[in-house]
């Protein structure tokens, strides 16, 4: 196992084009870090340098205490994993797990106990005698796991593995991967556009657009105090509600004003300018019905609804806005319904304008949401 360092690491392709924008980035020994971002972020071309599939054009990187800027693939002692499994299909199983190794002139002992190792962990012990061709898309998966395991490397690297399975073998092989982690404790760094795979599997996510890092850090910290607009809309499920509004003190408190939407701060939110121009953002989750929550009411014009089992998404217009509520599947509402709702102040997260725009709230509990 090993950490690994990428310190002011950039890539510009001829023309001019920066897919990544002298990142640093430190991913300590036996950790899970998930770069996640939407198409285009730098998030796969990262993960290529690391790999040494990509030069890089600024920057060291660092795998262990040894640069391997100048370092071929297979000589950095990292195992990747890739979203279309690249396994060979004229090999078995056996034959495809155990290919880099006998490539490394291992004895061949040591190999079958390697093989069968991996294979007894994976679950796919009966399936070493097959051919891929044999094999449904999971079953793939697992044999390109395996493969990497074999290696016994410091680094694994995965591409979006999981990209081409359907939506339940997807959850059940997360799950796989989490415990196989826990179990063999290496550095890993995967990349996934789906942020609900980032939370579920990472230590620590790692949010990334237009070449840049956006934010660093444990799931529920990047989820609770979103640096910027942006990550805050990009990470949670159904993402985040933004109004523009306009801040005015009354008395003691602040009160944000905007189409259809009156928040009152309560005191302390002197950090709040007077007149100043914010965005007002508020998960799903935290936007209920005035009759089941305190805080500042708002009055809803139910679009349609989308059950989701016990569970369902109300799509709303505020003030001429859409919106979405996360609400009990069987709480009677239906489209044409108004309600009036209520966002209490201390789920409340407030941005500078823009897509961009920075995290305004004070750090402390009371501005945790």
């Amino acid at each position: 196992m090993a950490s690994v360092e990428l310190e002011a690491v950039g890539k510009t392709y001829p023309g001019g084009v920066e897919a990544v924008k002298r990142i640093d980035l430190s991913i300590d020994d036996g950790e899970f870090l998930v770069l996640v971002g939407g198409s285009g972020c730098g998030k796969s071309t990262t993960l290529r340098m690391i790999a040494g599939l990509e030069t890089i054009t600024a920057g060291t990187i660092r795998i262990g205490e040894r640069v391997v800027n100048d370092a071929a693939p297979k000589d950095r002692d990292i195992a990747m994993v890739f979203q279309n499994y690249a396994l060979y299909p004229h090999m078995t199983v056996y034959d495809n797990m155990a290919f880099a190794l006998k490539m490394r002139k291992i004895r061949r002992g040591e190999i079958d106990q390697r093989v069968r190792g991996a294979a007894e962990q994976l679950g796919i012990t009966d399936l070493l005698k097959r051919k891929p061709a044999a094999l449904s898309g999971g079953q793939r998966q697992r044999v390109a796991l395996g493969r990497a395991i074999v290696r016994e490397p410091a680094c694994f690297l995965f591409d979006e593995p999981l990209s081409n399975l359907d939506a339940k073998l997807r959850v059940a092989m997360r799950s796989e991967l989490k415990s196989l982690h826990q179990r063999l404790r290496t550095t890993s760094v995967y990349v996934t556009h789906d942020q609900e795979e980032a939370m579920t599997l990472g230590d620590r996510i790692c949010v990334m657009a237009d070449g840049v890092i956006q934010q660093a850090g444990p799931p529920l910290e990047v989820y609770d105090r979103p640096v910027n607009r942006f990550v805050a809309g990009f990470i949670g499920t159904p993402p985040m509600n933004f109004v523009e509004t306009e801040v005015r003190h009354e008395a003691d408190a602040a009160v944000l004003t905007g189409p259809g939407v009156r928040v009152v701060m309560p005191g302390g939110a002197g950090w709040l300018a007077d007149g100043a121009s914010v965005v007002l953002g508020v998960r799903p989750q935290h936007l209920v019905e005035a009759a089941t929550g305190g805080g500042v009411a708002a009055e809803a014009e139910i679009d349609r609804v989308e059950l989701l089992g016990d569970q369902m998404d109300v799509h709303l217009s505020v003030g001429g806005s859409a919106m979405v509520s996360r609400m009990p599947a069987r709480s009677g509402l239906a489209a044409g319904h108004t309600i009036p709702l209520t966002i209490g102040p201390a789920h409340a997260h407030i941005f500078e304008p823009g897509g961009f725009g920075a995290r305004l709230n004070p750090p402390g509990p009371g501005a945790v949401s």
